[in-house]
């Protein structure tokens, strides 16, 4: 039985049968053309053709602020970085002089104890010698003598020898020190230039790196201003610790006792304007205006009560001014004044004239209570009113003026 195996192209243009009959290979060309054009004229063609060009996938642009967010985040590690191995420079350098500077004191203290053991081998010697003399005689005090001399001998070889191991140690040390400062000055620079250069290239991105870096140690400082009385200093700390996304829970209690503390002090400065005032003159006027003001502040809650016991004392000292005043005032009504007394102050107005366009008054004179005793005062510029001011017209002497008393008619 012939086996035969069919072989199917697919070109672009058409399909196309190849017919291979093994065993007549050598026929095989003519075999396949034949039957490729029998195909030609039996087989319908199935490709389809196509006049639109090929779509093309077209990469969408990224936008410049995607491309700088980018480099900002890849500035951002890299300062990190930098400032982290800065950092960690830093206190590695900080633990190797520490560490060296303990060791140079140790043997300088080491050295210092033998120095002044053998400074004190000499009267050791003596003394032991000396009690040797007082106990012994003949050959034992010869004999114990020698074995002195043999012993302080070697102890002060010792000594000698562990004095000059322990400076000699002291003073490598020394010079490893001045050695290692001119290295960790040189890698403190060198890695200081690199994140400055870093830095440089990206300000910015560098500003909220150092923030974030000390933001606890800021948030801290604050706290500690606070404290020390520098709300001013604080709030610029506090503000640094915000930008460096410190605690927000801290940042929170921070603000509260910054704001009770800005409260606080608002208050006291109140309270120390309100004790300036005293009982002077007009001192009831000011500290009533001085409550208004802590009203608005929102502090009238701290100062109020001192306010009220000074509106006190003060309202005690304008009642005892008024009861000095008020003879005076009569006096001045009985002469066809109408006086207005004040805290401390009587105006004396004199009506003029009157006729049919009304009446006119003038401040013939003010009277200034200073010190124990009312001085007068004329006013360098006349003072005409058609009008009282309301003042005078509340005045308890107003209503006891009789119209037209000490006024010229015209």
């Amino acid at each position: 039985m012939d086996s035969t195996m069919m072989l199917v192209c697919e070109t672009p243009t058409l399909p196309t049968i190849v017919a291979v009959e093994e065993g007549t290979k050598e026929n095989a060309p003519e075999s396949a053309a034949l039957e490729a054009s029998v195909a030609l004229a039996t087989l319908p063609s199935t490709t389809e053709y196509s006049t639109e060009p090929p779509a093309c996938q077209i990469a969408v642009a990224p936008t410049l602020k995607e491309i700088e967010s980018e480099i900002a985040a890849a500035a951002q590690q890299r300062i990190e970085a930098a400032l982290r191995d800065l950092n960690d420079t830093r206190a590695r350098i900080e633990r190797e002089r520490n560490g060296r500077e303990t060791a140079l004191k140790a043997a300088q203290e080491r050295a210092g104890k033998t120095r002044v053991e053998l400074d004190g081998l000499a009267g050791e010697r003596t003394t032991m010698e000396l009690r040797a003399q007082t106990f012994l005689v003949g050959d034992a005090l010869k004999d114990t003598q020698a074995k002195i001399h043999l012993a302080f001998n070697v102890r002060q070889l010792e000594l000698e020898d562990a004095l000059a191991v322990a400076e000699a140690d002291a003073q490598d040390m020394q010079t490893q020190i001045q050695a290692a400062l001119i290295s960790d000055a040189l890698e403190l620079q060198l890695a200081e230039q690199y994140l400055a250069q870093l830095e440089t290239a990206a300000p910015d991105v560098a500003t909220n790196v150092r923030l974030a870096a000390t933001a606890e140690e800021n948030l801290a400082a604050a706290l500690q201003a606070v404290k020390d009385g520098l709300l001013h200093d604080a709030e610029v700390l506090l503000e640094k610790a915000k930008a460096g996304n410190a605690d927000p829970a801290r940042v929170a209690e921070a603000e509260k006792i910054l704001a009770e503390a800005k409260q606080a002090k608002i208050a006291r400065d109140f309270v120390a304007r309100i004790n300036a005032v005293g009982n002077e003159p007009g001192a009831v006027r000011r500290i009533r205006r001085f409550i208004e003001e802590a009203e608005n502040a929102g502090v009238a809650n701290l100062v109020t009560p001192h306010a009220n016991r000074a509106l006190e004392v003060a309202r005690h000292a304008a009642n005892a001014r008024y009861a000095q005043a008020r003879p005076i005032a009569d006096h001045l009504a009985s002469e066809g004044f109408v006086p207005v007394v004040g805290d401390g102050r009587i105006e004396a107005w004199k009506e003029i004239s009157r006729n049919s366009h009304g009446t006119a008054w003038t401040l013939d004179r003010v009277m200034v209570l200073r010190g124990q005793s009312w001085e007068t005062e004329t006013p360098r510029v006349p003072i005409t009113r058609r009008e009282l001011p309301k003042r005078v017209q509340s005045s308890r002497w107003f209503n006891h003026h009789r119209p037209g008393q000490n006024a010229p008619a015209q």
